[in-house]
Order: C-alpha cells, then structure tokens, then sequence
C-alpha cells in the first residue's frame, strides 16, 4: 500500500515540475514575441499557465507582460483588469517612473493604490502607577501610619488584542482597539502604635500589611493618529480615549502580622470585586512607528493611560463593613486612581480595493 502511495506521490509532483517546466518556456518564448513585436501570440501562450501552472513570482511577470501587450494593442481596458489582478497578487507592487516603460507608470496612476484599512493583532506589557485619591487607615489605633504603592513588573497584557485602523487621510489615521489587559500592583503598609501610650512607640508595636492586587479588564480605544507616511516607515503620534470594563478584582496574596494576633493573618486568592467599580473611563497618548514587512506592517508603540474615575464604588467608600478581609484588622483600601504605562506590539495586515 505504502509503494503505491509514493509511486502516486511521485507521479504527482513530476507532473507539477513538468507544468512548471513548460510554463517557464511558454514565459520565456512570450518575452521574445514581446521583443520582436509579435505581440497578438503573446495572450495565448500565458492564459493556460495563469490559471493554475507559474510560480508567484513567474505569475506577476506573466502579468506584468500581458498588461504591457494590451496597452501596445489598444486594449486599455484588459490592460487595466490585467495589472489589477497582478496588485491583487503583490498588494505592494510598485512601479516606478523613469525606470518602467512610461505606459506602464501612467496605467499605474489611474488606479487607486491607498490602503483602506488595516486589521491587526496586538500584545504589549503595562506597568501600573497608583495615586491615591482618598487615603483608608488600615488599623484605628495608630501613632505613625506609613504605606507605598509599587508597580507588579512585568504586569503583562494577557491574550491577544484586535485593532482597525481607517486612514481618512493621508496623514489622519482612525482607530480602534478591543484588548483584553491585566493591570497588577504591590502595596505595602507599616502601622507603629501604643495601645496604652500614644506618646511612644514600643518595638514590637507595628503590624506590616502587604499584598498584589490584580485587576483583569476589556479595554475598548478609540483614538486618532497623526502618521507620516515614509512607504517603508510610518511614524505617528495619537490621542484618544479609553473605556474598561472590569471582569475581575482579586488579591492573590496578602499579609498581616498585627501584633495582637499570635499568629500573621495569611489570605491567597481574595476576590474583592464587589468593592469595585465595574466601568472606568480615562484618556490615553501614544507614539509609535510601522514597520513594512513584506506586504504587511510591524507595529510599535509606547503610552500612557490615565483612568478618571475611583476604584472603590459607593458602597466600599461609606461602608465600614466593605474594610476588613476575613474579619482580619485589614483591609481598609485607598480610593485612587489608575496611571497605565504601556509598550504594544501589533502585527497589520493592510486591505485594498484596487479599481
């Protein structure tokens, strides 16, 4: 059984080289007829091997060719729906003026070559930068309260993100980003107090509270692009705003050694959702730059997110209940808001409508 599938194999890709073979020589003999004016042949000899038997790249010259043969016989319209097809082959086809035939680069002209829109995929990392807004104490009785925020690095975006990009213009780009975004931070907290005399502080009298808090969230941007257009290098800059809707708040990890407990208070994996908003709204900058690759274009960019609205919701910021984790002395959250620093990288694939 095994013999017969490789003799069948075999047969298959001999067949394949020989169309191949026979194709290249009915290119090459079509070139010479172009060469010495026999152009009427020329048709003819391409059409079969256009269907199914060139290469790409011997396709696009077969093209190529046969739009320079309807333009020399007056067939301007075949020339027109033959070097269409030859773009829709190689989106970035270029031709160039005093380096192609002239009747070439004028046909060229008359059709329109922008990009419509680009659809890409994008991933990037963020760091988080926490400014409070309305400071909690954690612990009632408290000489010296000190706490910190600090960014979780990486805190990556995780999945993969969606943007559409619709030139208006030359140099004015609309766009849009679906992406799902992890935004992760460290807070740390030092309490010194005396129970029985405020005025000192005993050396075992602190509790050190820490934990990571963890935010997972759709973002939805919408922006507009300023980008100058280099063929090969695209650089830009954008502003716009951005909407998020929070799927999940939780704390991984937390700590709490108050020193009237005999042992530190330990929580993994605490979801604090209800005290949080569900929608925030911010504005963001970016500046970046495109990278042709191929036919397609790389995409860098680095910015800044600034979300407006508190985290904690109506609820959490009036309610003492809303402030403690497992009946444990902590945790009176800070409202504040979001500062989102961030790198992204896209992949763009652009989309034509040649006519």
């Amino acid at each position: 059984m095994n013999k017969y599938l490789l003799i069948l194999l075999f047969s298959l890709l001999g067949t394949q080289l020989i169309a191949q073979s026979n194709c290249e020589r009915n290119l090459n003999e079509a070139r010479a007829d172009y060469s010495s004016g026999n152009l009427y042949a020329i048709p003819g000899k391409l059409a079969d091997c256009l269907e199914d038997g060139f290469s790409k790249p011997d396709k696009i010259a077969a093209l190529r060719l046969l739009t320079l043969t309807y333009i020399n016989i007056n067939q301007q319209e075949k020339a027109k729906s033959t070097f269409i097809k030859l773009l829709n082959i190689q989106t970035d086809f270029q031709v160039q003026e005093n380096v192609d035939p002239s009747e070439l680069y004028s046909l060229y002209r008359k059709i329109d070559t922008d990009i419509k829109y680009f659809i890409g995929v994008t991933f990037g990392l963020n760091l988080n930068d926490i400014r409070v807004t309305d400071p909690n104490n954690t612990n009632p009785v408290q000489s010296k309260h000190s706490s910190n925020y600090s960014t979780k690095f990486p805190s990556p975006q995780i999945g993969v993100g969606v943007q559409f990009l619709y030139p208006i213009t030359k140099n004015w780009v609309v766009g849009s980003e679906v992406q799902f975004q992890n935004h992760k931070f460290l807070y740390s907290e030092t309490n010194y107090y005396d129970l029985y005399d405020n005025s000192q502080n005993g050396d075992d009298n602190y509790s050190i509270i820490e934990y990571e808090a963890s935010n997972n969230g759709i973002n939805l941007n919408i922006n507009i692009r300023y980008m100058k257009d280099y063929y090969t290098w695209k650089p830009f800059i954008e502003l716009g705003g951005v909407g998020r809707y929070n799927l999940s708040y939780s704390i991984p990890t937390y700590t709490n050694n108050y020193f009237l407990t005999v042992e530190d208070e330990i929580i993994s994996g605490y979801d604090i959702s209800h005290r949080r908003i569900n929608f925030n709204v911010g504005i963001n900058a970016n500046i970046g730059t495109m990278r042709k690759i191929g036919e397609n274009y790389a995409e860098i960019k680095f910015g800044i997110s600034n979300y407006f609205v508190r985290h904690l919701n109506e609820k959490a910021r009036n309610s003492l209940n809303t402030y403690t984790i497992a009946d444990g002395m902590a945790l009176a959250e800070d409202n504040y808001t979001n500062f989102v620093y961030q790198v992204s990288f896209t992949f763009n694939i652009p989309f034509f409508n040649f006519q």
